[in-house]
């Protein structure tokens, strides 16, 4: 059972449905996982759906592809809608971070164009704009988001100061990854068009933690991720580009999705490439793995089947018990944000007073605990992600740990 706390707005009977559903994923039961901001944990029915891709695949790759490029097909249009998109809108690549370079190195920069993004993009996207700035010639401005915010109103106001009349594309993370701050995107996005500039969005964290609705944000371009908080399989991530703006990206890696004979439209307007949506062309990279994109499909109808909101309350819930205790340490500081409109089930620490031990192994070696801690530092960071398939009794036996490991370091 999960060790639901007498004082905590829960009950045995809504625990023992969480707990059943939490013996449907993959993960060791001998482990405490902490660790979906990285990586999330198949379900069965999504591991078995791409274990039977797999099989059809080998049995033979040549004419059993068109029934798989279906299956691909079938998967793109469950995504799509889980996210509130058009499937002609999106296109699956391998993660975020491929789907973010689409976008920035797909664009024609001209000389004088600046970039704003804020101070607390991922490392790997704050390389691809480092890249942009000496390949392109763009200049990188930040908007300075405090940490934490107090308010919604605290981003916007960091953005607001940081453009120009040079900016031509803000960019931002939906959830940040060092803190799960939740940006408004759809006032960002608003603010952004206000002056004069296109946005996109890097959803690394978003799809599956918050229920989407792309459409409705008006963004320009939205990369997401499938392999964390959806918990599809690796290497499945997607990009949505509205359909005004699709034309705006040029081919970042030219195979068979380019066609020599340019572009023509849908009776919508869509821009197509050989027939098919512009955004399936850019995606089309040559040999793919489709098993893991038609289980991204299951992983989808797994996550509708369990409900949207109710898995953002369960994440917000585990989320809430996190924090309280850890408060009950001074040696705790949490970074991220507390108002209710800018966090989910990501729950980020300054750790104080570990010294150099090495966290992150001990909490593993000793406790079988898997969570985003650095190995050393003054202070440590650790970031705690609570899914679906995590307890109240895990949440206590991470404090405990800590406060073992704590007393140790003192």
């Amino acid at each position: 059972m999960g060790g639901r706390p007498d004082d905590w707005p829960t009950t045995p009977s809504e625990e023992s449905r969480w707990d059943a559903l939490r013996g449907q994923f993959l993960g060791d039961p001998d482990q405490i996982y902490l660790n979906t901001g990285s990586w999330g944990i198949l379900p069965r029915p999504v591991y078995e759906t791409m274990a039977a891709a797999v099989l059809e695949r080998e049995r033979n790759p040549t004419r059993n592809r068109a029934r798989l490029l279906d299956g691909v097909r079938e998967a793109r249009e469950r995504l799509a809608g889980f996210v509130g998109a058009s499937a002609s809108d999106l296109t699956f690549l391998t993660n975020v971070t491929v789907a973010i370079n689409v976008v920035v190195n797909g664009l024609r920069w001209q000389p004088g164009d600046e970039l704003l993004a804020s101070d607390q993009e991922y490392g790997a996207i704050n390389n691809c704009l480092h890249n942009a700035s000496e390949r392109w010639g763009v200049t990188v401005r930040r908007a300075e988001i405090p940490v934490p915010p107090a308010c919604p109103e605290d981003i916007l106001r960091a953005f607001e100061a940081g453009f120009t009349d040079r900016t031509r594309l803000v960019l931002c993370s939906h959830i940040t990854s060092g803190t799960g701050l939740i940006v408004p995107v759809k006032a960002l996005a608003d603010l952004a068009h206000a002056h004069g500039a296109w946005i996109a969005i890097d959803g690394a964290h978003a799809p599956g933690m918050i229920p989407l609705d792309l459409e409705a944000y008006g963004c320009d371009f939205y990369g997401g991720n499938c392999h964390k908080w959806l918990c599809a399989p690796k290497g499945v991530g997607f990009l949505h580009v509205a359909p005004d703006m699709q034309e705006q990206i040029q081919h970042l890696v030219v195979g068979w999705g380019y066609s020599t004979e340019g572009t023509t439209a849908d009776e919508s307007g869509r821009p197509l490439i050989g027939g098919e949506p512009y955004m399936w062309g850019i995606g089309k990279w040559g040999t793919f793995s489709m098993p893991e994109q038609i289980a991204t499909g299951e992983a989808v109808r797994f996550q509708e089947e369990v409900g949207r909101e109710r898995i953002a309350a369960r994440g917000r819930q585990l989320a809430a018990y996190v924090r309280r205790r850890m408060a009950d340490h001074g040696w705790a500081e949490l970074v991220s944000p507390s108002h209710p409109d800018l966090t989910g089930s990501i729950s980020a620490f300054l750790l104080h007073g570990f010294g150099d031990m090495n966290l992150r192994e001990a909490l593993f070696e000793r406790y079988q605990i898997t969570a985003a801690v650095s190995p050393r530092g003054t202070p440590h960071r650790a970031r705690v992600s609570t899914h679906i398939y995590n307890t109240f009794a895990e949440i206590d036996r991470f404090v405990e740990a800590l406060e073992e490991l704590h007393a140790e370091a003192s």
